[in-house]
């Protein structure tokens, strides 16, 4: 079960990458309630619906291309915290041109899916359709 972050924060600043791409972090961007393993688990299955896996190295690092709420490069690092985990996000504009997706509208669609996923069947193990298996990884920055 997400939470958002302990007390209220404005976005931070973006900054500007290597390759000239506007990029955004946020260290404590939301926390999951269950150890890495399992948090891991459940931004892959979501990760299905709203975007792909390009990188994954459980449980603590994930880098996926988003569609939804916008398309961007997205990065999560999940670190343990008394039982739970949290996870920082840092997004990157796809082109340098584009824009630097809103941070917090980006973790408020990763909370939304993680908050209706089947938490029961992910703990089960759930059926394996195969809808979640991810591609072969390519750098995403």
């Amino acid at each position: 079960v997400p939470r958002t972050p302990r007390g209220p924060t404005g976005p931070p600043p973006p900054t500007v990458g290597p390759d000239g791409r506007r990029i955004v972090h946020d260290h404590a961007s939301f926390t999951i309630d269950a150890l890495p393993a399992e948090a891991f688990e459940a931004l892959v299955v979501v990760t299905g619906s709203i975007g792909e896996v390009l990188v994954d190295d459980p449980p603590y690092l994930l880098e996926v291309y988003l569609r939804e709420p916008t398309d961007c490069w997205c990065r999560l690092d999940l670190v343990p915290d008394a039982g739970s985990s949290t996870v920082a996000l840092t997004l990157a504009a796809v082109e340098a041109i584009d824009p630097v997706p809103d941070i917090d509208g980006v973790r408020d669609v990763w909370v939304a899916e993680l908050n209706r996923l089947d938490w029961a069947a992910l703990d089960s193990g759930g059926p394996d359709d195969g809808r979640f298996t991810p591609p072969e990884p390519r750098p995403p920055w």
